[in-house]
């Protein structure tokens, strides 16, 4: 069977450091090595704590190391964040993060 950790990194092919699922876990009261029940996967603390990956995962960096590339799409970024916010909003949790667009790029003519 497989563990909570193990259903936390499930959520996004993206190298999340193991440090940032032990922080959301004991943000949240989880344990990671505890097994992914049915019942424990409906829980609001794991359903938070898979906000938070969501959340994490969305705002975090395209790598590029070697011959592998993680790279998200601005509309993956935004599913996520939506689906993160939808849980917070929910559940009524102090994470909710409001949706922002911002937008990046080269303004004027100087660097």
């Amino acid at each position: 069977m497989a563990t909570i950790l193990e259903s936390l990194k499930s959520v996004s092919g993206y190298p999340v450091p193991e440090s940032t699922f032990i922080t959301i876990a004991a943000n949240r009261n989880i344990i990671l090595e505890g097994e992914a029940t049915q019942t424990g996967l409906k829980t609001n603390s794991y359903r938070l704590a898979k906000a938070d990956v969501m959340m994490w995962v969305s705002f975090a960096p395209n790598v590029r190391q070697a011959d592998v590339q993680f790279d998200l799409l601005y509309s993956d970024r935004e599913k996520l964040r939506k689906a993160a916010n939808a849980v917070y909003e929910e559940l009524g949790d102090d994470a909710f993060i409001p949706e922002t667009k911002t937008k990046f790029g080269y303004k004027g003519d100087r660097l």
